[in-house]
Order: C-alpha cells, then structure tokens, then sequence
C-alpha cells in the first residue's frame, strides 16, 4: 500500500507543479498584458496633452484676432462716423446737393437718343501707304 500512496503523492506533486507553473505563466501574461495597458495608455495621455495644448493654442490665437478685430471695427465706425458729419457739412454748404437727381430733360433718357440707321458698319483697316503701282500711274 505504500507504494500506491507514493504513486498518489507524486502525482499529487506533478499536478500541484504543473498548476504552479501555469498560474506562473498566467501572471506573467497578465503583466505584460498590463504593462501594454500602462503603455497604451500614457501614449493616449500624452496625446491627449498634445491636443489639449493645441487647442490653447488656437484659442489664444482667436481671442487675440477677435480683440483685433473689434478694434477695428471700433476705428472704422469712428472713421465712418466722422465721414458722415463731414459729408453732412458739405451737403449743408453746397447748394447742388439739396437738388434732385432726376431734375434734368427729359428726353436725354439712352434710348431716346439711341438712333437704328440700319446701315451695316464694314470694317476698313487704316491706310499705310500707295502701292507702286498706283504711285506709277500717278501724275
């Protein structure tokens, strides 16, 4: 009977070697598995600060083109402003502005001076010069 409990006992310990040995592997394989997470993952949050510090950029870049912008908005609707009061000056001084636009003949209206002769306009190319031979026969 002591050699079936040797037999039993050494199987016992093979097995027990061959579970150690596999749960070994297995935490071997979920450390790499973790330290592809860990690296996974620091590259995503680096690219995550990389777009983050983009995007500060651009925003920056839009605040100062939108003060620049108001800016000059500012100038002009002053510019516009101040051409306006001198245009109303002007037109206060100068009497030909207070007159109408339409105020002048009638019948200088485009079509009414518009003429259809009905004629055909032939091209001629300018004159460079006589011929000879209507020189010779020239007195």
């Amino acid at each position: 009977m002591e050699k079936g409990k040797n037999i039993k006992m050494k199987q016992t310990e093979e097995d027990l070697r061959m579970k150690l040995n596999r749960l070994k592997q297995e935490i071997q394989e979920t450390r790499e598995k973790r330290i592809a997470v860990e690296i996974a993952t620091a590259v995503a949050q680096v690219a995550n600060a990389t777009l983050d510090e983009e995007l500060a950029v651009k925003m920056a870049r839009y605040a100062i083109m939108n003060e620049e912008t108001t800016a000059m908005r500012k100038e002009h609707d002053v510019f516009n402003k101040d051409i306006t009061k001198r245009l109303q000056k002007i037109h206060e001084k100068c009497f030909f502005f207070n007159q109408e636009v339409n105020s002048g003949p009638e019948d200088t209206h485009p079509r009414v001076t518009e003429e259809d002769t009905g004629e055909e306009i032939v091209y001629k190319p300018p004159f460079k010069g006589r011929r000879k031979e209507e020189n010779e026969n020239c007195p």
